[in-house]
C-alpha cells in the first residue's frame, strides 16, 4: 500500500517470501529504504532500517515527526517477538522526554542591575544634578571638596590627557588624501551651521520668543564644537561606512578644535562672554588646560610600547570609563554651582530646547546626506559625512566650556544644550543605522547583481 506522511510517500511490499521493503522519496536529495531479513516461516521477519543521502546515512533529526513515527511503526511490526527496537529505529524524540524548562531566568532585581549598568552615563548625570539640588554647598566653589581644584585643575587637565592618549594619529595619513569629503565634513563641524546658528536660526528663536538670548547663545556654542572622538566612529562602523575617514576627523576636528572653537566663539559671541577676560589670556589659559595636556597624551601614544597598551581593549575601556567619570564630576559641579546661585531654567524652556534641538538634529542630517550626494560623494563616505558632521563632542567640548566660561553666571546656560545634544546624537545616529548601512551598500550590491 501506500502511507502519506507530510509531503513524502511510504510505498510497503508485503510479501510471504521476501522481506517487507519501504521507500520514502522526500525531495529527491533522500532515499530511506527499510527492509527486513528474509526468515523461513513461520517466524516473522525481524526489522532492519536503513536510510542514504548522498553523503551517508540520513540521520534521524532531519526526518519529521510524522516520518519517524511511522518508521518506529513499521519496525516494531516487523520485528521479531520479544526483539526490542532501539530509539534510533523507533519513534525518535517520542521516546526520551522533552527538556524541562529552563529556571535560568534573570529576577527583576538581575535586570535592574544590568540595565543600570549599561545606561551608567545617564543614571549617574540624572544622579549628579539630583544630588546637586539636594545638596549644592558640597559641590559647589569654595565648598569641602574644593571643585576649584580638584575639578577645574586637576580633573580637566587628566580629561584631555586622555583625549591626547585617544587620538590615533596614524590614521590621519590613510584619509587625508580624499579632499572632497574632508571639505564637506570640516564645513559641516566648524562652518555652516555655527554660522547660521548665529545670524539666522538665533535672531529668529530670539524674535519668536520660543529661547532665550542665553540658551540661543547656548546653541551657538554648541555649534562651534568639534566632532566626537569615539561614537561617531562607532556608529560609522555600525552603518559600514569609511571609517578611516571617520578616525581622521576625529582627530583632526578635536586637535584643531583646540583653537578654532574658542575663536569662533569670541567671533560670534564677543571676548567680552567668557570669563578670561580677553583673548590673549583665553589662549593662555587653553594651551595650560587643553593642549599641554593633548600633546603629552600623544607624545606618549607615539611610544610604541605604549601605544600597544593603549590600543588593547580593556585599557580602552579604562580610559573610557576615566574620562566618563571626569565629565559627571564636571556636570556635578556646575549644577552645584547653578543651584546654589539659582537655577532660573523653567521647565517651558526646557521642552522648547528639546524641540529646537530635535527639528537641529535632523536639518543637519539631512542637509549633510543632500549636500554629499551633490558633492557626488561615494555612498561610505557620505555615511561618515552623515555621523561625524553632525556630533558635537562632549568629551572634550565640556570640559572646553568649562575652562572657557569658568565662574561665569551663564555657565550652566551654555552646557545645557550640549548636555541634552549628547543623548540624542546617539539615540538618532543608533536607530539610523540599519537606513544607512543599506544605503552604503546600495551600488556595490547593484554592481554585483549587474555583473551576474
Amino acid at each position: 500500500g501506500t502511507i502519506r506522511v507530510g509531503p513524502m510517500h511510504v510505498n510497503t511490499r508485503v510479501s510471504s517470501l521476501a522481506a517487507p521493503t519501504a521507500v520514502c522519496r522526500g525531495d529527491g536529495r533522500a532515499k530511506c529504504t527499510i527492509r527486513a531479513a528474509r526468515c523461513p516461516a513461520p517466524s516473522r521477519p525481524s526489522a532492519s532500517i536503513g536510510a542514504t543521502f548522498p553523503e551517508g546515512p540520513v540521520p534521524t533529526s532531519v526526518m519529521t515527526p510524522g516520518v519517524r513515527g511511522r518508521r518506529g511503526e513499521l519496525a516494531r511490526s516487523y520485528a521479531a517477538p520479544g526483539a526490542a527496537v532501539s530509539p534510533s529505529e523507533g519513534d525518535g524524540p517520542a521516546s526520551s522526554p522533552s527538556p524541562a524548562p529552563s529556571s535560568d531566568e534573570p529576577s527583576l532585581w538581575t535586570r535592574t542591575v544590568r540595565f543600570l549598568v549599561a545606561n551608567y552615563f545617564l543614571v549617574g548625570m540624572l544622579s549628579g544634578v539630583a544630588l546637586a539640588y539636594l545638596a549644592p554647598g558640597v559641590g559647589a566653589t569654595g565648598g569641602p571638596v574644593r571643585p576649584e581644584f580638584t575639578v577645574n585643575q586637576v580633573m580637566i587637565r587628566v580629561m584631555f590627557l586622555i583625549s591626547g592618549l585617544n587620538l590615533p594619529l596614524t590614521e590621519l595619513k590613510k584619509a587625508v588624501t580624499n579632499v572632497r569629503a574632508n571639505a564637506l565634513i570640516q564645513a559641516f563641524v566648524f562652518g555652516f551651521p555655527a554660522a547660521a546658528t548665529a545670524y539666522v536660526l538665533g535672531p529668529a528663536l530670539k524674535a519668536v520668543g520660543v529661547l532665550t538670548p542665553r540658551l540661543v547663545d547656548g546653541l551657538v556654542v554648541l555649534a562651534c564644537l568639534p566632532t566626537t572622538i569615539g561614537s561617531g566612529v562607532a556608529l560609522t562602523n555600525a552603518a559600514e561606512g569609511n571609517v578611516a575617514v571617520s578616525l581622521f576627523h576625529a582627530v583632526f576636528s578635536n586637535l584643531a578644535g583646540i583653537f578654532i572653537t574658542p575663536a569662533l566663539i569670541f567671533m560670534y559671541l564677543g571676548a567680552d562672554c567668557a570669563s578670561v577676560g580677553s583673548p590673549y589670556a583665553a589662549v593662555t589659559k587653553l594651551t595650560s588646560q587643553v593642549l599641554v595636556p593633548v600633546v603629552v597624551g600623544m607624545g606618549l601614544r607615539a611610544i610604541p610600547a605604549i601605544g600597544e597598551v593603549l590600543s588593547s581593549k580593556p585599557f580602552k575601556s579604562r580610559l573610557k570609563l576615566t574620562s566618563d567619570c571626569i565629565i559627571l564630576a564636571v556636570i556635578w559641579n556646575t549644577f552645584c554651582n547653578t543651584f546654589k546661585s539659582g537655577f532660573g531654567v523653567p521647565a517651558s524652556e526646557l521642552t522648547s530646547l528639546f524641540v529646537v534641538l530635535s527639528v537641529v538634529l535632523l536639518g543637519y542630517k539631512a542637509s549633510i546626506l543632500a549636500a554629499a550626494r551633490a558633492f557626488g560623494l561615494a555612498n561610505r563616505d557620505a555615511v561618515s559625512a552623515v555621523y561625524m558632521g553632525s556630533q558635537k563632542t562632549l568629551a572634550f567640548g565640556l570640559p572646553l566650556i568649562k575652562a572657557l566660561f569658568e565662574g561665569s553666571p551663564e555657565l550652566v546656560w551654555f552646557c545645557l544644550p550640549a548636555l541634552m545634544y549628547h543623548p540624542m546624537q546617539i539615540a538618532l545616529g543608533s536607530a539610523l543605522v540599519p537606513r544607512l548601512r543599506e544605503f552604503a551598500n546600495a551600488k556595490e550590491d547593484s554592481g554585483r547583481r549587474a555583473t551576474r
